[in-house]
């Protein structure tokens, strides 16, 4: 089962290791943590406002950082 964007979002905040390997590589890094192909296209296309909206949608305010 794919993990959540939210989730994903919310293990770069607090694991210094996923975020550098992130950095590097952002689509990369999102497809070996499991995201749903969707989720990895809104992070191949930037897509910010689509991922705020996820988060609007769960009820929580995001986080914003720009990386």
């Amino acid at each position: 089962m794919a993990k959540s964007l939210a989730d994903f979002l919310e293990e770069l905040d607090r694991n210094a290791k996923l975020k550098e390997t992130y950095l590097k590589n952002p689509v990369a890094t999102a497809t070996k943590y499991g995201l749903a192909e969707k989720d990895v296209a809104l992070i191949r296309n930037k897509d910010w406002e689509a991922v705020q909206n996820q988060f609007e949608n769960l009820g929580s305010d995001p986080k914003v950082h720009t990386y």
